[in-house]
């Protein structure tokens, strides 16, 4: 996959999980996201504690939220995680 398709990818994923419309992927949007892409690896559920070390990963200016921007960083993650499955 190219950086495009990387980033459209990213946006769809974005947009799917971002239930409020807020432009942001809070916590329990995040939550709901990693559950589903758990349960596609066959893996466990994440927990609390790496739930938000994810959120502190991806959130680069430290407002608790995931801008879209910051969420490239997880989409070329699930590329990559996907793409190896």
């Amino acid at each position: 996959m190219n950086s495009l398709q990387v980033a459209e990818f990213s946006n769809r994923v974005f947009d799917r999980y971002d239930k409020n419309h807020s432009g942001f992927i809070e916590k329990d949007e995040l939550h709901a996201l990693l559950i589903n892409l758990a349960n596609e690896m066959n893996s466990q559920n994440p927990t609390n504690k790496e739930i938000d070390y994810m959120i502190s990963y991806l959130d680069t200016n430290n407002d608790k939220k995931i801008s879209r921007i910051e969420f490239q960083r997880l989409g070329e993650l699930m590329v990559k995680v996907l793409g190896n499955k």
